[in-house]
């Protein structure tokens, strides 16, 4: 892992040193003194060592963040320093990578695709602002690719992919364990725990076993409502996974699996204005997220090649509840008391069908190839809606409009609902890709890839009620007239990429990439002009980015050092850029073009048998290279100015030394740190909706007795609190008590219990 200068100084010297003595300068130290290789699939064309891939990618192992009780997007982008991770509650979350990113979490807007591609195994499950938490996983290992992967993965890999890989069930072995955590969270916190359990089942040698696995727990909130004095945001999930892998034959592995989950929580939000983790809701704040996840593979050899088929089917609904009484009053009623008991409600009903086919070459010879199709069609059907106490009565009261109705004159789902409405999108996608890599003298590989690619998507909308009409009603026209909508986008185009690596020898590779990044355009819903003032275009066009690329990877010291570095350029074109309004209606445009360049640095050294370190850093400028402007003028973005959310820099340490005790016991020690740099929620103040999101400093640490099939483990999360504000959303409302800021779990200590059988 990483530093800035002095790391990657040291590490060219060592590098240089050990190329100049030969490899017999280094002794060659026991197996348990090494770094353990660790393979990846990340090129699509078998298992591969991470060092030997010539790209930045970045592989978590589960047990690294699971002794400390985590494991979730946010807990991983803890380790990697070029991925970021705003969360406003369980499942609410936005992904980030090398500075790709021009707006923060908007849980209503349908169309913004996401930049950065989560996969569970060969599945996608992508959504922008909602990534399922998903901790029933069983995963062997996280791959996170940096940089724009739209050859293999297509066009939501703009700015990298996140792979989350499982372990398969294996035939002859009947094995399990379980797992048991409890801890306890300071200030507004409580009690917390989870039970976890995996059990493997061979049914029959050699052909057929079953992976089970199961996950429940709820974790306290830590926000503090001060109109009642409850906490709100504690969460309780429920999961379970059950995998099966077939030996149908001996050319054919069936690998399937079905994923369900069902996690109820709360918001993390608080004012900026009140008490620390204190925020003011006259009415419960909730989030539910309902998961079904389908995945059947097959594995087919065909002597020089493996046929690979992945279908997948992802059923999700999410319900979204926020406390509205701040906006309620203050753009219906002037914010003259009382306030308003208004909910904001928001609902997804997704279905997504993927299907892709792959052929992958097998062998050592000089060529290595991937081909293949990828088809997916999904539905999304988004529902909002503003109850409001008593809002019918007040409204009929101050605007002299005798009996008025929010159901019966504005069409709204609900009397005393003054917003409804509903987003509906079918999108469908087929790609085309291949990728193939050449080595010439046993030392250069030379790489060329292509991914064609054709989407379309089907939008309608109709929004109701006092804010969503075009015409609201009168008492001499007592029927308001509805926002209605439907409009089709469709895009094409091919993603190209070359890579050339130089392998100096075993344990030195140079290398240098250019490749393209690709998203789909949308459909903006209508902006009421009565309402904004706004002529707001219909459609969005696609964007695009290159990536140009250069690094190294490096082992030394007979593989007990690793130093792996890059640098990159990126240059995006038609940014599609967001225009949040005071009416609070927003729209996206094409509008300008970003430039992101930065370096990353990742390094693991393995001191001795019993202690290991990792440094790894990044560091980032994006901003705009010309001002952008967007037809409204307070929406304009000046030149130079800096992209929203993304950190600057940001680096993680982690150290852990083992202690042989009697026999086989022994006592590990684990420490990890965090630090992100700060960022901004817009391009710049004139704009608007301008805050800092404060740096953090995120420490954790665990102290582990193993013995035989057991362990037992104390540790601590975020034990300085140095880690506070996840995102922030600017106040624009006069009665509101400052910004909204969703705060991250402050300190947590606990006990964790594992046997194995």
């Amino acid at each position: 892992m990483q530093q800035p200068l002095r790391p990657l100084t040291l590490a060219v010297l060592a590098a240089t040193s050990a190329l100049a003595h030969g490899a017999d300068a280094v002794p060659t130290p026991a197996t348990g003194d090494i770094i353990e290789r660790v393979e990846v699939t990340a090129t699509r064309t078998g298992a591969v060592d991470v060092q030997d891939v010539p790209a930045a990618i970045t592989v978590v192992k589960p047990d690294s963040l699971s002794r400390y009780g985590l494991g979730n997007l946010a807990d991983i982008a803890n380790v990697v320093p070029a991925m970021t991770v705003q969360q406003q509650g369980a499942g609410v979350n936005n992904v980030t990578m090398r500075g790709l990113v021009v707006r923060g979490i908007v849980p209503s807007e349908v169309q913004d695709a996401s930049l950065v591609a989560v996969y569970i195994d060969e599945m996608p499950v992508t959504l922008k602002s909602a990534n399922p938490d998903l901790k029933v996983l069983d995963l062997e290992r996280v791959e996170v690719l940096q940089g724009p992967q739209g050859t293999l993965f297509g066009a939501g890999a703009m700015a990298g992919a996140v792979r989350q890989i499982t372990r398969k069930p294996e035939f002859n072995d009947l094995f399990g364990s379980v797992e048991a955590v409890g801890s306890r969270t300071s200030g507004f916190g409580g009690t917390n725990h989870n039970l976890r359990g995996t059990v493997n089942l061979p049914v029959k040698d050699d052909v057929l076993a079953l992976r089970v696995t199961g996950y429940t727990g709820r974790d306290s909130g830590y926000i503090r409502n001060a109109y009642n004095g409850a906490t709100t945001n504690g969460v309780s999930t429920n999961q379970g996974r059950i995998a099966a892998r077939l030996k149908a034959s001996r050319d054919l592995l069936v690998d399937a699996s079905i994923t369900a989950s069902n996690i109820k929580g709360g918001v993390n939000d608080a004012y900026a204005d009140l008490a620390p983790y204190t925020t003011y809701a006259l009415l419960p704040q909730a989030s539910n997220d309902q998961l079904q996840l389908y995945n059947l593979t097959l594995n087919q050899e065909l002597g020089t090649a493996t046929l690979v088929s992945s279908t997948s089917y992802l059923h999700r609904k999410t319900w979204y509840v926020t406390s509205a009484q701040y906006p309620a009053t203050a753009f219906i009623f002037g914010g003259q008391p009382p306030l308003m008991q208004s909910a904001y409600r928001i609902g997804n009903a997704i279905e997504d069908f993927a299907q892709e086919l792959r052929l992958q070459s097998k062998g050592d010879g000089p060529l290595k190839w991937t081909a293949g199709a990828f088809y997916e069609q999904g539905r999304r059907d988004t529902r909002q809606d503003q109850p409001t106490a008593g809002f019918d009565a007040r409204y009929a009261a101050t605007r002299n409009f005798p009996g008025y109705d929010s159901q019966v004159n504005d069409q709204s789902f609900s009397p005393d609902n003054y917003f409804s409405g509903y987003q509906n999108t079918n999108s469908r996608q087929l790609a085309l890709f291949a990728e193939a890599t050449y080595t010439v003298w046993d030392r250069l590989d030379l790489t060329a890839g292509l991914r064609l690619f054709r989407g379309t998507q089907d939008f309608d909308l109709k929004f109701t009620g006092l804010f969503g009409n075009l015409v609201t009603a009168t008492p001499a026209v007592p029927t308001g007239q509805p926002e209605v909508s439907s409009s089709s986008a469709t895009a094409r185009g091919a993603n190209p990429r070359l890579a050339a690596a130089w392998r100096i020898d075993p344990d030195h590779t140079l290398y240098a990439s250019a490749g393209k990044g690709f998203r789909y355009g949308g459909n903006n819903q209508p902006v009421p002009f009565n309402f904004c003032g706004v002529h707001a275009p219909t459609t969005f066009a696609p964007d695009s980015l290159w990536n140009f690329e250069a690094g190294s990877k490096n082992t030394l010291l007979g593989r007990r050092l690793t130093v792996n570095a890059s640098a990159y350029l990126i240059d995006w074109d038609d940014v599609q850029v967001f225009n949040r309004l005071p009416c609070t209606y927003y729209f996206t445009q094409n509008a300008g073009k970003i430039r992101s360049k930065g370096v990353e640095l990742e390094s693991a050294f393995k001191l001795t048998r019993q202690a290991s370190v990792g440094v790894s850093a990044s560091y980032n400028h994006a901003s705009a290279t010309d001002t952008v402007v967007t037809g409204i003028p307070a929406q304009n973005i000046p030149a130079g100015s800096r992209v929203p959310y993304a950190p600057r820099f940001a680096a993680s340490a982690t150290a852990s030394y083992t202690i042989p005790v009697a026999g086989a016991d022994e006592v590990g020690l684990s420490a990890s740190y965090a630090y992100r740099g700060e960022a901004y929620t817009n391009f710049a103040a004139s704009q608007g909706s301008y805050a800092r999101i404060p740096s953090s400093n995120t420490l954790n640490a665990t102290v582990t007795y193993r013995t035989r099939g057991y362990e037992i483990g104390l540790f601590g999360t975020n034990l300085t609190n140095g880690a506070k504000v996840s995102d922030v959303v600017p106040n624009g409302i006069a009665i509101q008590p400052g910004n909204l800021v969703y705060l991250v779990r402050p300190r947590t200590v606990g006990l964790r219990v594992s046997a194995r059988f």
